[in-house]
Protein backbone atom coordinates (compact mmCIF):
# COMPACT_ATOMS: atom_id res chain seq x y z
CA UNK A 1 0.00 0.00 0.00
CA UNK A 2 2.87 2.38 0.78
CA UNK A 3 4.27 2.00 -2.73
CA UNK A 4 0.82 2.57 -4.27
CA UNK A 5 0.47 5.77 -2.24
CA UNK A 6 3.89 6.95 -3.46
CA UNK A 7 2.97 6.16 -7.08
CA UNK A 8 -0.18 8.26 -6.71
CA UNK A 9 1.41 11.19 -4.87
CA UNK A 10 -0.45 10.47 -1.61
CA UNK A 11 1.24 11.44 1.65
CA UNK A 12 0.07 9.30 4.56
CA UNK A 13 -0.72 10.61 8.01
CA UNK A 14 0.96 8.09 10.28
CA UNK A 15 -1.23 7.81 13.38
CA UNK A 16 0.73 6.87 16.48
CA UNK A 17 -0.96 5.45 19.58
CA UNK A 18 2.22 4.11 21.21
CA UNK A 19 5.99 4.12 20.72
CA UNK A 20 6.05 0.80 18.87
CA UNK A 21 4.08 2.38 16.06
CA UNK A 22 6.85 4.96 15.54
CA UNK A 23 9.36 2.13 15.23
CA UNK A 24 7.10 0.41 12.67
CA UNK A 25 7.04 3.60 10.60
CA UNK A 26 10.84 3.89 10.83
CA UNK A 27 11.17 0.29 9.63
CA UNK A 28 8.97 0.99 6.61
CA UNK A 29 10.87 4.21 5.92
CA UNK A 30 14.15 2.23 5.90
CA UNK A 31 12.59 -0.36 3.53
CA UNK A 32 11.38 2.39 1.15
CA UNK A 33 7.69 1.69 1.69
CA UNK A 34 7.36 5.14 3.25
CA UNK A 35 9.11 8.20 1.89
CA UNK A 36 10.57 11.05 3.95
CA UNK A 37 9.65 13.54 5.14
CA UNK A 38 6.98 11.75 7.19
CA UNK A 39 3.96 13.25 8.93
CA UNK A 40 3.06 11.80 12.32
CA UNK A 41 -0.18 12.29 14.25
CA UNK A 42 0.20 11.39 17.92
CA UNK A 43 -3.11 10.18 19.35
CA UNK A 44 -2.83 10.08 23.12
CA UNK A 45 -5.40 8.85 25.62
CA UNK A 46 -7.06 6.20 23.43
CA UNK A 47 -7.89 2.86 25.00
CA UNK A 48 -4.89 0.55 24.60
CA UNK A 49 -2.55 3.42 23.74
CA UNK A 50 -0.29 5.75 25.66
CA UNK A 51 -1.80 8.09 28.24
CA UNK A 52 -2.41 11.68 27.21
CA UNK A 53 0.47 13.24 29.13
CA UNK A 54 2.93 15.91 28.11
CA UNK A 55 5.77 13.55 29.07
CA UNK A 56 4.51 10.93 26.60
CA UNK A 57 4.17 13.54 23.87
CA UNK A 58 7.75 14.75 24.41
CA UNK A 59 8.99 11.14 24.35
CA UNK A 60 7.17 10.29 21.11
CA UNK A 61 8.37 13.50 19.47
CA UNK A 62 11.95 12.53 20.34
CA UNK A 63 11.62 9.31 18.31
CA UNK A 64 10.69 10.78 14.94
CA UNK A 65 13.21 11.62 12.21
CA UNK A 66 14.45 15.18 11.81
CA UNK A 67 12.49 17.00 9.14
CA UNK A 68 9.24 15.19 9.93
CA UNK A 69 6.08 17.14 10.57
CA UNK A 70 3.80 16.15 13.41
CA UNK A 71 0.61 16.93 15.21
CA UNK A 72 -0.97 15.69 18.40
CA UNK A 73 -4.31 15.29 20.05
CA UNK A 74 -5.48 14.14 23.42
CA UNK A 75 -8.67 12.22 23.92
CA UNK A 76 -10.85 13.14 26.87
CA UNK A 77 -9.34 15.06 29.76
CA UNK A 78 -5.97 15.14 28.00
CA UNK A 79 -7.35 17.19 25.11
CA UNK A 80 -6.32 20.67 26.23
CA UNK A 81 -2.98 19.78 27.89
CA UNK A 82 -1.87 17.96 24.73
CA UNK A 83 -3.06 20.83 22.53
CA UNK A 84 -1.12 23.38 24.57
CA UNK A 85 1.99 21.19 24.65
CA UNK A 86 1.88 20.44 20.92
CA UNK A 87 1.63 24.12 20.09
CA UNK A 88 4.42 25.01 22.54
CA UNK A 89 6.67 22.29 21.07
CA UNK A 90 6.16 23.43 17.47
CA UNK A 91 3.66 20.80 16.42
CA UNK A 92 0.24 20.96 14.87
CA UNK A 93 -3.14 20.10 16.37
CA UNK A 94 -6.24 18.20 15.35
CA UNK A 95 -9.57 18.97 16.97
CA UNK A 96 -13.14 17.85 16.61
CA UNK A 97 -15.81 15.44 17.67
CA UNK A 98 -14.03 12.48 16.09
CA UNK A 99 -11.67 12.60 19.08
CA UNK A 100 -13.77 14.25 21.80
CA UNK A 101 -17.49 14.61 22.38
CA UNK A 102 -17.18 16.71 25.53
CA UNK A 103 -16.35 20.38 25.15
CA UNK A 104 -15.63 20.64 28.87
CA UNK A 105 -16.09 18.35 31.86
CA UNK A 106 -19.73 17.25 31.78
CA UNK A 107 -20.57 19.45 28.77
CA UNK A 108 -21.41 17.74 25.47
CA UNK A 109 -20.10 19.53 22.42
CA UNK A 110 -22.78 20.85 20.08
CA UNK A 111 -20.60 20.78 16.97
CA UNK A 112 -17.04 20.75 15.67
CA UNK A 113 -17.30 24.53 15.38
CA UNK A 114 -16.96 24.90 19.16
CA UNK A 115 -13.63 23.06 19.10
CA UNK A 116 -12.44 25.03 16.08
CA UNK A 117 -13.32 28.41 17.59
CA UNK A 118 -11.61 27.55 20.90
CA UNK A 119 -8.51 26.35 19.05
CA UNK A 120 -8.37 29.57 17.04
CA UNK A 121 -8.50 31.59 20.28
CA UNK A 122 -5.75 29.50 21.88
CA UNK A 123 -3.52 29.73 18.80
CA UNK A 124 -3.94 33.51 18.74
CA UNK A 125 -3.18 33.76 22.49
CA UNK A 126 0.08 31.88 21.84
CA UNK A 127 0.99 34.41 19.11
CA UNK A 128 0.78 31.76 16.41
CA UNK A 129 -1.26 31.61 13.22
CA UNK A 130 -3.67 29.12 11.72
CA UNK A 131 -2.31 27.86 8.39
CA UNK A 132 -4.34 28.52 5.28
CA UNK A 133 -5.03 25.49 3.06
CA UNK A 134 -2.16 26.52 0.75
CA UNK A 135 0.19 27.00 3.72
CA UNK A 136 -0.82 23.59 5.10
CA UNK A 137 0.04 22.00 1.74
CA UNK A 138 3.47 23.67 1.88
CA UNK A 139 4.08 22.56 5.49
CA UNK A 140 3.11 18.98 4.67
CA UNK A 141 4.86 19.09 1.29
CA UNK A 142 1.85 17.88 -0.66
CA UNK A 143 0.91 19.01 -4.15
CA UNK A 144 -2.86 18.92 -4.54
Amino acid sequence: LGMVMQENGIKPEIEIFDAGMVYNALYYLKKGVLKAPLHFQFVLGAAGGMDATVENLVFLKSLIPAGSTWGALGIGKGHLPIMYAALALGGHVRVGMEDNILYAKGVLAKSNLEFIERTKRIVRELNKEIATPDEARQILRIKC
